[in-house]
């Protein structure tokens, strides 16, 4: 609905260091690489000072950039989504707390109105201004941004799945565990079909660890009332969902005929294992057929047994 060409993406430091209302502490923002501490030679705080004026716009348009780059990658799986604008807001604080790189705010963002909310935190932050100073290994070997806009296009499966995330009640609990798997399961599969995934080499291995992890949570589970808060925080922690994640979202495709015509699963399990990459166009292909494995899809198609 939305040309590539017209998607506006507007990458903005979070509190923004030259808003008078910001409330900024110099502590806050002086930890960047690169940032000049100390008044100028006219007096004023070094947050104003110009090279750290050029500091910001510096990082809001590589943030942007990245983003745009990811967007043209993925347009074929992203065309007909309707979008207003983008926006990137960039933590330099850490005000969230979180070992995360970057996210995707489903609460902020408003489809019907083509309104999407992204932000980069500080451990990402961080890596990019490495890069800026030289180090090009600083920068994560994923796809950050692709694994972020996948997770845009399937926003209203994400929001059902949310309503159990905070319940007390611990079958609720379950179900978005599992449901984890899947969200990030389908966010993830580019990053398995780049080659970037190395942790299980076949769907049988990541199904085995899948079956242990889901006993010892529901073990977990079982045998309480309520849950809290620290219980839920436990049990949704971790990478396995990326990792084991993508294996359960491919063995569910074997079940689609529209990707079995494209690629043998099995053929392409294996060549996943011995590093063998697609081309984007047949990534793309098939990740488009993820999004009829629904909430319901998956959690009806999952064996629980070993």
């Amino acid at each position: 609905m939305t040309p590539l060409e017209d998607i506006k993406v507007y990458a903005y430091l979070t509190p923004h260091p030259l808003e008078e209302d910001s409330f900024l502490e110099e502590e806050w923002i002086s930890w960047l690489p690169g940032y000049k501490a100390g008044e100028s030679e006219d007096g004023d705080s070094s947050i104003w000072r110009e090279e750290n004026i050029a500091l910001y716009e510096k990082i809001e348009n590589y943030s942007a950039n990245v983003l745009k780059a990811a967007l043209e990658r993925m347009w074929p799986l992203l065309d007909g989504i309707y979008f207003n604008q983008i926006q990137l807001a960039i933590d330099y604080t850490n005000y969230k707390s979180s070992d995360a790189l970057a996210g995707y705010d489903l609460y902020l963002s408003d489809p019907a109105k083509g309104n999407y909310v992204f932000h980069v935190d500080q451990s990402l932050l961080n890596r990019y201004l490495h890069f800026f100073n030289g180090n090009e290994k600083a920068l994560p070997n994923m796809n950050i941004w692709e694994h972020e806009l996948v997770h845009l296009k399937d926003h209203w499966q994400l929001v059902k799945a949310s309503a159990f995330k905070n319940s007390a009640y611990p079958l609720n609990n379950l179900e978005y565990y599992l449901l984890k798997y899947r969200e990030e399961g389908i966010a993830n599969l580019f990053d398995l079909l780049d080659g970037k995934i190395q942790t299980f080499k076949s769907i049988a291995e990541a199904k085995r660890k899948f079956i242990l992890n889901y006993t010892e949570v529901n073990k977990r589970l079982q045998p309480m009332e309520k849950s809290t808060e620290k219980d839920r925080m436990e049990i949704y922690s971790g990478l396995d969902f990326y990792e084991i994640g993508p294996w359960l979202i491919l063995d569910m495709l074997n079940e689609i005929p529209m990707v079995t015509d494209i690629v043998d699963i099995e053929s392409l399990e294996k060549n996943i294992a011995d590093g063998i990459i697609l081309e984007d166009s047949v990534k793309l292909e098939i990740l488009k057929n993820t999004f009829y494995i629904d909430n319901n899809w998956f959690l009806g198609r999952l064996k629980l047994d070993s």
